[in-house]
């Protein structure tokens, strides 16, 4: 059986790979545009449901490609509806990064998040005037509000304060509140609660890949009776998974990262929906919480996020056991560490390695403060914690 299911998950990689190359190659008719200068007066104009020429010139004023291609643009129009700069997200250039993206859905996955935040969402995010996907060729388009000019942007490596710590947990709640339990898992957001067979077998055999042996440049960071307890992630996903689905359910953003965030005069907003899920809001804030605060700070505020972010959700109505959550937090923490160590497996194509050290180093201190994946173990197994 499992021999049949790393083929459905190397299949399932062979098939987008073989997609993203045709759609690199071959010419023909695209609702959607794949390269940033594909982006003309014409196609943003249709795709704003304006009358042809009122947008009269779209200039790219920079570019740059990553897990996604984005670009930011001026616009001019005789429409004082239309601003005058646009941040627009495409598929990345990179054909391998291109290929990530069309297996792990991750343009679709921000589509729908922007669609489901709406026009009034509660959340700050960049407001979204044009959401696109096309099913077929598995190409994105986004554009959105230029934030460059009046927002704060951070990185990976830097901290938040104890103030802003809090305010960032306050928009979670939020965010998480708004879609607790949502009946729109079972409509317009099923794409973000369904996992082929294909996907899990595909995701054991990348964990499988980076954790089984731990030998990048982060490897000295890692105590090894950790380097063993992680193999959970691939030994025991299928019982991981189930676990979580089985808490209450709510819309995640999945990559809360400092350098996945803004801040402006009137507080914090989120960035790069790409991981956007149905799951467990507890785990947005152990990964926000262990990422973006000096762990030192942390340990001494990390129980009171904990209980304001309970409080939050019970002012909205919504019954919760703070030491529930405070078990799930412990657990939650693994999964900053996966996202981590992979990133730092992966080498400098995914992130400078002064980056992803301060990733990994974060994430260790969390999940060895609280004995994370021994928490994580009892809990799959249906021990009291």
């Amino acid at each position: 059986m499992r021999s049949l299911d790393t083929t459905l998950g190397l299949g399932m990689a062979a098939r987008e790979a073989v997609r993203a190359g045709l759609d690199r190659t071959l010419p023909g008719p695209a609702a959607i545009p794949l390269r940033i200068h594909e982006v003309n007066e014409h196609w943003l104009g249709a795709a704003l449901g304006l009358r042809p020429g009122t947008i009269t010139s779209v200039h790219v004023l920079d570019a740059h490609s990553g897990t996604a291609a984005r670009a930011r643009i001026t616009v001019k129009s005789d429409s004082g509806e239309v601003p005058e700069q646009l941040f627009v997200k495409l598929p990345p250039r990179n054909y391998l990064q291109h290929v990530l993206m069309n297996v792990f859905h991750l343009g679709t996955r921000e589509v729908i998040a922007y669609r489901a935040l709406g026009a009034n969402p509660s959340v700050r995010v960049p407001r979204c005037y044009v959401a696109q996907c096309d099913r077929l060729r598995r190409r994105s388009i986004l554009v959105l509000e230029d934030l460059s000019g009046s927002a704060q942007f951070r990185t990976v490596v830097d901290t938040v304060t104890r103030a802003e710590a809090a305010a960032v947990i306050d928009a979670m709640a939020d965010l998480h509140l708004t879609f607790w339990g949502s009946g729109r898992f079972a409509d317009d957001l099923r794409p973000l609660t369904v996992r082929t067979t294909a996907d899990l077998r595909l995701g054991d055999l990348i964990r499988r890949r980076f954790l089984h042996e731990i030998t990048g440049h982060t490897k000295d960071l890692i105590p090894e009776p950790m380097k063993r307890q992680c193999r959970i992630f691939y030994q025991r996903s299928a019982d991981i998974d189930a676990f979580w689905a089985a808490q209450p359910q709510t819309l995640i953003h999945g990559d809360p990262h400092l350098g996945n965030l803004f801040f402006t005069d009137t507080g914090p907003g989120f960035l790069d929906w790409q991981i956007a899920t149905a799951g467990v809001g507890i785990r947005d804030v152990a990964y926000f919480a262990n990422a973006s605060v000096e762990p030192d700070l942390l340990r001494t505020i990390e129980r009171e996020l904990v209980e304001r972010y309970t409080a939050r959700l019970a002012a909205a109505g919504i019954g919760v056991d703070l030491e529930r959550l405070w078990t799930l937090y412990r657990a939650g923490i693994t999964e900053l560490f996966l996202a981590a160590v992979c990133t730092a497996e992966a080498g400098e194509r995914m992130q400078p390695f002064e980056v992803s050290r301060v990733g990994v180093v974060r994430a260790v201190a969390g999940a060895a403060a609280h004995d994370s994946f021994a928490v994580l173990a009892s809990l799959v197994d249906g021990e009291r914690v």
